[in-house]
């Protein structure tokens, strides 16, 4: 299911503030995945290069004007796909551009499962990263916001090595902006917000981090999230809503249509799943007046939340599913004999009211004539 037309991305940070604008899908775009040579291929005679380290990764990225970095796991499929082709484009670079006459690019790798706080520190989630550093520097700056400079253009050894062609071309003036050059995010988090149709059938939405040619590291996601608003269903009027206070029979409480309102759940741990259960009534109130057209059907739910640490990769899931019961609530017109009974019995216990009153006042009266009576005697 495509949501990119209903839901829209916001990164944001730590602190849950925004940290750069909404995301937006190109439009009339289709965003093709990267090409990779046939699998098993394999050049020969490779000048195969050893991973850089934290010992001599700050010195390799202030020895040439551009390093482009391969971050990768060894278990990771698409990092296994890239590697015939990394090593082979990095002989090429390599032999079009020798460190003793030129030196102006260098092809490295860093194997983020042994460097794996080396990663971190460069906010390696994704497997594989090809980070761009010019001068030392990965950073770029896109509509004021900080990022990182990367590549995700195709992964075959031909992309690879006309890529750093392009690049040697601006070895000496950094920053410059090249084909399939994006900016990699630095970001805590991403505030997701939109709407989704779906049928009125059991069903469950997960929001994980996902890409077709990218492997995650489990250990370093974390998921969690707050809850602003989750609701099934089109948020009455102002004009209904007042009907429905005045007709729901348990009446408006401040979560009656949203329980998961401005909740917070925390990922104590890694690799920390959280799974919310939904269990949806609707509830059909119809007034008096106005038809079908005035009427309003309310999705409320009751929510149970728990977390659990799985193997898998860690995710946020909404399970829902619809009652088969329904809650009608109509108001119905009272009819003229009832207001003719009803005001009969009002006057009728005016009366009887009124009777035993006078009865009391009688005798009261009574009893104080003869007590003064027997005082004359």
């Amino acid at each position: 299911m495509n949501l990119t037309k209903t839901v829209q991305k916001t990164p944001i940070d730590v602190n849950l503030d925004l940290a750069g604008p909404v995301y937006q899908e190109e439009a009339h775009t289709t965003k093709s995945s990267p090409k990779y040579d046939e699998e098993h291929l394999w050049w020969e005679h490779l000048d195969l290069t050893q991973p850089l380290s934290r010992a001599n990764f700050m010195f390799t990225l202030t020895q040439y004007p551009i390093v482009v970095v391969n971050f990768y796991a060894p278990w990771c499929h698409w990092c296994q796909r890239l590697e015939p082709a990394w090593e082979a484009a990095t002989a090429a670079i390599h032999g079009k551009y020798p460190e003793g006459t030129d030196g102006r690019i260098r092809y490295a790798k860093v194997d983020c499962v042994a460097e794996a706080e080396l990663c971190k520190e460069h906010f390696i989630t994704g497997f594989p990263s090809l980070r761009v550093f010019r001068r030392a520097h990965d950073d770029i700056y896109v509509e004021g916001r900080h990022e990182h400079e990367a590549y995700t253009g195709d992964r075959t050894k031909e992309a690879l090595e006309k890529f750093g062609d392009t690049l040697v071309l601006s070895a000496g003036q950094p920053h410059i902006k090249h084909d399939n050059l994006t900016a990699a995010p630095r970001v805590a988090g991403c505030n997701i917000a939109g709407f989704v149709l779906v049928k009125k059938v059991p069903g469950t939405l997960h929001f994980t981090a996902r890409d077709e040619h990218h492997s995650f590291d489990h250990n370093w996601m974390n998921m969690t999230h707050v809850v602003h608003a989750f609701h099934f269903g089109t948020l009455p009027s102002l004009h209904k809503y007042y009907m429905l206070k005045r007709l729901h029979p348990m009446g408006l409480t401040k979560d009656w249509l949203d329980k998961l309102q401005e909740q917070r759940f925390y990922s104590l741990n890694p690799q920390h799943t959280h799974e919310h259960y939904l269990q949806v009534v609707r509830t059909t109130v119809q007034p008096l007046h106005g038809g079908r057209a005035n009427s309003y059907d309310a999705y409320e739910y009751v929510a149970h939340s728990h977390t659990y640490i799985s193997d898998q990769q860690p995710t946020a899931k909404f399970s829902y599913g619809l009652s088969p019961l329904q809650v009608v609530v109509k108001e119905l017109p009272k009819h003229w004999y009832k207001f003719l009974t009803t005001t009969c019995a009002v006057i009728g216990g005016v009366f009887t009211v009124a009777g035993i009153l006078d009865s009391m006042l009688y005798s009261t009266l009574s009893m104080a004539r003869k007590v003064e009576l027997g005082k004359q005697g």
